[in-house]
């Protein structure tokens, strides 16, 4: 009976809600067992009660189909419910129902005997494994029960976790939201300060720097008008040249014809110890430091290039076109196409001569020349390329302004520009070569002015010089040591053009002068 019970019970919970199963387990959790069978035996019996229909009516007589005599009291049938289709009879076949004149015969009732219900006695092994297989069935929809359990809970940590995620996030991007809108409105009103404050020399300084590098320029736009622009840097600029280099004031061979040899040999072992030809200078000022490199022989100055030009194409760095050629140090060169700073060297702009070939730039048009020629004479000055083929200049590359022609140093106005990297080249009336590259961008060195470039030239004697390009590209190496770096935050700087040092000749100027000594 137990076992017949817990498969009905079961049954009954199989056709509760998920919610009342959640209910009934949680009830019958803490019961002991007693106290679970109790319930089970109740709810069973709850279900068999609405599940029975009880109908009182006579009985019928066995075998005669006539109705047993009233006795005083009544039986009654206990039957499953159960559902009658009614036919509705045709008007022809309906009876006529009338009372039966005769009289009923009233039967004694007879007594009969009390009917003891037979139990069928089960093995004691069968109910064991109905017990067995009810518990776990029980025991199955127990764990579905807390499967499902489980499942909800997990659905709502998820649920939870995702909303704390997104909230954080929502914070997180607020924050820096708020910190971005802070810095950058710090900053515009640091740069209205340094525009528009009280300092004109502060603002006359800052701003042709930013007008000088390749991306910088909008931060000028963010404050001052184009007009306003303009007139800063035409209040602070080097004006050009009309005059060319007269190649005769300058003496190549001077280091050979020097009064005081001797004199001038212990300068050349104090000044050039390795004996290589090359003086080392450290150059600084009140903004700025560098190197100054002094070539005695300019023969072994020449222009190193890539050997094809292409817009996408990429150039080389420094170092890789001094080992291109054999060098043993140089500086960068000319002109390139470098748009918002991004440029990767491909392609040069203005003329690139090298080793006597015209490699960029048409034969009739002009340009700012800046190079050596086949008498290793600085040329500096605007032309076409044609008149400096005819002229003798082998090689040559693009940029300016021109500082020093002809002894005589450029005129400016205002500081002649921004405070910048620069890189510059020049020669002395001795013939020797003068290569000058400054730090800048940097905390410990922020750069030059152009009229920093003409004073430091004029006091190594230079003759002529001329300003190349310089920015992220200014940078110099010498016996595969990088004097000065270039500001640049990526990788080295790749170019299409530098000036490079060839290894020292037998027979150089500087060693015929010694030997002379």
């Amino acid at each position: 009976m137990e076992s017949e019970n817990i498969a009905k019970f079961q049954e009954i919970v199989s056709r509760l809600s998920p919610e009342k199963k959640r209910e009934l387990h949680a009830r019958m959790k803490g019961m002991s067992k007693e106290e679970a069978m109790a319930l089970i035996d109740r709810m069973v019996e709850i279900s068999e009660q609405h599940k029975v229909e009880i109908t009182a009516r006579p009985k019928v007589l066995a075998a005669s189909g006539r109705v047993a005599e009233p006795s005083g009291r009544t039986d009654y049938e206990v039957r499953e419910p159960r559902t009658e289709i009614v036919r509705k009879a045709p008007e022809s076949r309906k009876l006529e129902i009338v009372s039966d004149p005769r009289p009923r015969r009233t039967a004694p009732r007879a007594s009969r005997p009390a009917q003891t219900p037979i139990k069928k006695t089960m093995p004691v092994s069968d109910q064991a494994a109905r017990d067995k297989i009810a518990k776990q069935i029980e025991q199955k929809k127990i764990d579905e029960i807390e499967a499902e359990l489980a499942k909800q809970k997990r659905v709502e940590i998820a649920k939870r976790a995702g909303k704390f995620a997104l909230v954080c996030l929502g914070r997180v991007l607020a924050t820096v939201g708020a910190t971005l809108v802070i810095v950058l409105a710090g900053f515009y009103a640091f740069l209205g300060i340094i525009m528009k404050g009280p300092s004109e020399h502060l603002r006359d300084q800052f701003v042709p720097s930013v007008m000088e590098s390749s991306a910088g320029g909008i931060l000028a736009k963010m404050i001052l008008s184009d007009e306003e622009i303009d007139s800063i840097m035409n209040s602070n600029t080097t004006h050009e040249f009309t005059e060319i280099t007269n190649t005769t004031l300058v003496n190549a061979m001077a280091a050979q014809q020097t009064a005081n040899a001797a004199a001038d040999a212990v300068a050349v072992n104090e000044l050039d110890p390795d004996g290589d030809g090359i003086e080392v200078h450290d150059i600084s000022g009140p903004m700025y430091h560098g190197k100054m490199l002094v070539i005695y022989d300019p023969s072994r100055i020449m222009v190193a290039t890539i050997d094809n030009y292409n817009h996408n194409g990429a150039g080389l760095t420094l170092k890789e076109l001094i080992e291109k050629y054999g060098g043993v140090g140089g500086i960068n060169g000319g002109q390139y196409e470098d748009t918002n700073g991004m440029g990767i060297g491909g392609w040069p702009e203005g003329i690139v001569i090298s080793e006597g070939k015209l490699r960029m730039g048409n034969p009739g048009g002009t340009y700012e020349v800046y190079g050596m020629t086949n008498e290793n004479v600085l040329v500096v000055g605007r032309m076409t390329a044609q008149y400096a083929l005819d002229i003798g200049v082998r090689d040559a590359v693009s940029f300016g302004p021109a500082l020093i022609v002809n002894g005589v140093a450029a005129n400016y106005s205002g500081s002649g520009g921004g405070l910048n990297p620069r890189t510059a080249i020049g020669q002395r009336e001795d013939g020797a070569i003068l290569l000058l590259v400054i730090e800048g961008r940097k905390t410990s060195s922020m750069g030059a002015t152009m009229a920093d470039l003409i004073d430091v030239m004029l006091e190594y004697g230079a003759v002529n010089a001329a300003n190349l390009d310089g920015g992220m590209s200014s940078a110099m190496w010498l016996n595969d040591e990088e004097l000065v770096s270039s500001s640049s935050i990526r990788v080295s700087r790749q170019m299409p053009t530098a000036f490079i040092i060839l290894p020292q000749k037998d027979g150089s100027a500087a060693d015929e002068q010694v030997a002379v000594n």
